[in-house]
């Protein structure tokens, strides 16, 4: 089981995205981990098994509890019954609190198939179906992040900061370096930093409203 769950894509959508989060929970003693839908294949500037040694590699330096590499193709993720259905038993495998996907309104075709993809199976992962011990499991909430702005133009709702943190990102961003991603992730936490009114930062969406429990999840 774990505490928080990221449904990217590819690789390095994770260390981009919410790698600062993930480190920041890791620390703060919660159960994190990640799935994959695709081995980033189609990307250009690398061979499938370079790709895969580079998730590999940022996945242990984030520290993760749960990681997992499905093998849909890259640039081709449909949503529809065999994409739910494939990420359902690992849904019920780590039964998180919080689940972390993309915006639906994102720029590349595989991350809005993988943000349908996620809502449907969190959904049907709670039917008792598809329960081995026939238990109950409901997530708390789903949040969402971008990958870029190139057609997404809300800004966050939630703002975290990472700062303390962001040499962990850096490094698992380095991990994955036939993408050269680095330059840009550290530029988009310093963006959302600068709106926080903090160093680095990552930024999330809601979807839906959540439950808080404590007033300290409000504090800074």
């Amino acid at each position: 089981m774990v505490d928080l769950l990221a449904v990217c894509a590819h690789p390095d959508d994770f260390e981009i995205s919410v790698g600062g989060i993930f480190a920041k929970a890791k620390a703060e003693g919660f159960k994190i981990g990640v799935i994959i839908f695709t081995k980033g294949e189609s990307g250009g500037y690398a061979e499938q098994s370079t790709r895969e040694r580079e998730a590999v590699k940022g996945a242990a330096l984030i520290g993760l509890d749960y990681f997992e590499m499905l093998d849909f193709p890259d640039a081709g993720v449909m949503f529809g019954e065999e994409a739910i259905e494939a990420l359902v038993p690992h849904l019920r495998a780590c039964s998180p609190k919080y689940i972390f996907t993309f915006l639906e309104d994102d720029y590349h075709p595989d991350h809005v198939a993988v943000s349908k993809i996620t809502k449907a199976a969190a959904f049907i992962a709670g039917l008792k179906k598809h329960s081995s011990d026939d238990t109950d499991w409901h997530y708390d909430g789903i949040l969402y992040f971008g990958g870029d702005h190139k057609r997404n133009k809300r800004w966050p709702d939630i703002y975290v900061d990472i700062t303390d943190y962001i040499e962990i990102k850096r490094e698992a961003c380095d991990a994955h370096e036939s993408q050269n991603v680095t330059e840009f992730a550290m530029a988009l936490s310093k963006g959302y930093g600068r709106v926080a009114g903090v160093e680095y930062a990552e930024g999330l969406y809601l979807g839906e409203s959540i439950t808080i429990k404590s007033i300290k999840g409000l504090m800074r």
